[in-house]
């Protein structure tokens, strides 16, 4: 006791009586609980009580903060008399949103508190001026794999007229990875480290629709200053600290959802997440929530491209290949016996198209001053013209659109024997779902389970387990050559040479090209296909083959899928395989639809049937 006593008695002489005095007032009100400071911290219930997501050390001034949220309070309100370290290296100015939700909370005498000066924070506000918020969705981009669910991110306004004049607030993962496949398993294991970022927003936005070919929309919030302000101290707090970064839940869109708890912790954003949390996902949690006031869209170069491009007739099209390609000198389009408003149209998406192709570093810097230029001045020479049909109509909302999680309950025949069946699919949209709110031609299924029970035979089975899935169809134009391109890999039953069903691994890729055709999307693909199997004589069926499809909306509610293939298996079980379906949606709600397949196959020389009819419920 003697020795117990002697050395705690010198931390107790040392301790500051009025620190004593705050602590023990928060000790009482158990402000560890409070929902402000577990938001603060980043704390989620868990196996040990509560968590903190946040796995950089350097954010917590306890050894034990990020389980112990009562330990973390007590080591930061100590922290906020510590003498030193100096000015901004201070927790005081490192960790602006505690100290300002603890001095408000326990009534805090700043004239108590060593006297020092957050500089570098004081000189951060003073240029951003947090005075309202945006969350802004680029659209996805199915052909680059970190973007191709989407993305989210804030803009903080100023006092400028302008968004583009404001900060964007920013979460991702920091890697140079540029194999899709590597970045999307190291992204689902949580191998990256994930950073908040602040830059102006104009930076970022050139970046998503000029170098992305993404659209933008931007939904404002209804937050006051106020609560943005409180918002961008939070932020501040986060500048160089890490958390894991998985690609399913711990990503841009969910950590994004603390910030705006932050700004209103009345809101409970990041408790009704799914498992899994996908960036569109996240705007429709913050519309419901009732923080959208207003919706804008930014269509991308690409799209403004496309858009002229799509008022031109084809002679006029033809004279802006000769211009881009350089064949045409700009002042030389007066000698094609063209409209006014025809040379101006060229003019324009010529100089969209230069503009564009420098963004994608296939032209050089002098090469694309030269050009540019050239464009401009023989524009100019035509004067102001209208310019409707420059206007782009905004497209559906994305956030309106069906839900990324889908349930299907349905029936149908297989080889002459009826069965019922059950799927559910966590994301996220595939080619027959309707396209309102999503790209036309992009699927990406992950997780898709499909369980059938044939009753006559009394049978349960897994019917199919598709891992990912993911199709792209980007049509190609005098413009824009884009390749189409597949990956599929997953589980599947399939008819082995004996004419039993038995299921299969399977992974298949593929790559083409795809063509707007008679009002739809027409495609056509080489492809490879690996069969894995204990029922093949040899274990596996490896081949080549291809497939052509033709996808057109019927109407607004009914979409057909018109689709063929055909496989040679040199390599292992020797064998064909022919496969021709139709598939049509009808879409009834938002979020209800009904689905009729109809397909006819040949595996081994044998010939069967298929017919499905579900009932799909998004949400």
């Amino acid at each position: 006791m003697f020795l117990l006593i002697t050395l705690t008695a010198p931390c107790r002489a040392s301790e500051d009586p009025y620190l004593s005095e705050l602590i023990a007032k928060a000790q009482q009100r158990e402000l560890y609980r409070n929902r402000n400071w577990q938001i603060l911290l980043h704390y989620k219930p868990s196996f040990m009580g509560v968590t903190s997501l946040i796995d950089d050390p350097g954010f917590f001034l306890s050894g034990n903060g990020k389980h112990d949220p009562e330990a973390e309070l007590v080591a930061t309100l100590k922290a906020f008399f510590q003498p030193g370290p100096e000015n901004d290296e201070h927790p005081r100015c490192r960790f602006v949103a505690r100290y300002a939700w603890l001095r408000q909370e326990l009534g805090i005498d700043e004239a108590r508190l060593p006297a020092l000066s957050c500089n570098e924070f004081q000189h951060a506000l003073d240029k951003v001026q947090p005075g309202s918020a945006v969350l802004i969705f680029p659209t996805t981009h199915v052909n680059s794999p970190a973007s191709m669910l989407g993305h989210t991110l804030i803009s903080i306004q100023g006092p400028y007229k302008s968004k583009l004049l404001a900060y964007a607030v920013n979460y991702s993962a920091i890697t140079d990875e540029t194999n899709g496949l590597a970045y999307a398993i190291k992204g689902i294991l949580g191998v990256y480290r994930g950073y908040f970022s602040i830059l102006p927003y104009y930076e970022k936005l050139r970046e998503y629709s000029d170098l992305q070919r993404r659209d933008v929309w931007e939904y404002d919030l209804n937050l006051t200053e106020e609560e943005t302000r409180r918002m961008f101290l939070h932020i501040w707090e986060l500048r160089d600290i890490y958390s894991d970064y998985f690609f399913f839940d711990e990503n841009c869109s969910y950590n994004l959802l603390f910030l705006l708890e932050t700004a209103r912790p009345e809101l409970d954003l990041t408790g009704p997440c799914r498992p899994w949390v996908i960036p569109i996902d996240t705007v429709r949690i913050i519309r419901e929530s009732g923080l959208v006031k207003e919706a804008f869209y930014r269509p991308s170069k690409a799209t403004r491209i496309s858009h002229i491009a799509s008022q031109m007739s084809d002679a006029e099209q033809k004279a802006a290949v000769e211009v881009i390609a350089g064949e045409t000198a700009p002042e030389d389009l007066t000698k094609k016996n063209l409209t006014r408003d025809g040379e101006i149209r060229i003019l324009d998406l010529a100089a969209e198209t230069i503009e564009f192709r420098y963004f994608e570093k296939e032209l050089t810097r002098e090469e694309y001053q030269r050009r540019y230029l050239a464009l401009l001045n023989a524009r100019s020479r035509l004067g102001q013209t209208d310019a409707a049909y420059t206007e782009i109509p905004a497209p559906f909302r994305p956030d309106l659109g069906h839900g990324s999680n889908r349930l299907s309950v349905g029936a149908g025949f297989y080889k002459k024997e009826f069965f019922q069946q059950v799927s559910i699919r966590p994301a996220y949209h595939n080619l027959l779902d309707a396209d309102q709110g999503y790209l036309a031609g992009s699927q990406i299924d992950f997780g898709n389970l499909v369980l059938r029970y044939y009753p006559r035979a009394g049978k349960s089975e897994l019917h199919a387990l598709d891992l990912i899935n993911i199709f792209s169809i980007s049509p190609r134009d005098r413009f824009f050559k884009p390749k189409s391109w597949k990956v599929d890999t997953g589980f599947f039953q399939t008819t082995f040479s004996d004419g039993s069903d038995h299921l299969a691994y399977r992974l298949n890729s593929g790559r083409g090209f795809a063509y707007k055709r008679m009002g739809g999307l027409f495609y056509s693909m080489l492809e490879a296909d690996l069969l894995v199997s204990g029922r093949f004589r040899h274990h596996y069926a490896l081949g080549l083959g291809g497939s052509a499809g033709w996808l057109k909306n019927m109407t607004e509610s009914w979409k057909v899928y018109l689709r063929a293939s055909k496989f040679y298996y040199e390599l292992g079980d020797d064998h064909q395989n022919l496969e021709g379906s139709l598939g049509q949606s009808f879409r009834i709600t938002a979020d209800n639809a009904i689905t009729l397949e109809l397909s006819r196959h040949k595996e081994f020389g044998n010939y069967y049937s298929e017919a499905v009819l579900n009932w799909n419920y998004y949400w």
